[in-house]
């Protein structure tokens, strides 16, 4: 039993490590909008745009430019393996729970 408790320990701790070495993290889509034509010369103008829900479950856009678009598809990439990684350390943490739980009490005869 402890050493159970020791491995599920170790598992959520290598997690946790897991999501800090992933480092800077965004939340949202990375999306393209296409704006119309331009003033001068021919073509679309286009614009890219980082989507999230912020304080309050209010829908936030963010421009991004479009030099930055795959750092930040990156950063959106890691915020959704660091929401992964959590759900497993969650699920290692009610095991742990599980495991920790004491024996129950041998039930009392009723007189």
């Amino acid at each position: 039993m402890a050493d159970r408790q020791e491995r599920l320990h170790q598992q959520i701790t290598a997690q946790l490590t897991r999501i800090v070495e992933l480092g800077p993290m965004l939340k949202g889509t990375v999306s393209e909008v296409r704006r119309g034509p331009r003033k001068r010369g021919s073509g679309q103008r286009t614009a890219h745009l980082l989507t999230y829900k912020g304080k309050g479950n209010k829908t936030r856009t963010v421009y991004v430019p479009a030099q930055r678009v795959s750092e930040v598809q990156s950063m959106v990439a890691k915020h959704r393996e660091a929401t992964r990684t959590l759900d497993r350390v969650v699920d290692l943490s009610v095991d742990l729970f599980k495991a920790k739980r004491e024996p129950l009490a041998p039930a009392r005869k009723e007189r």
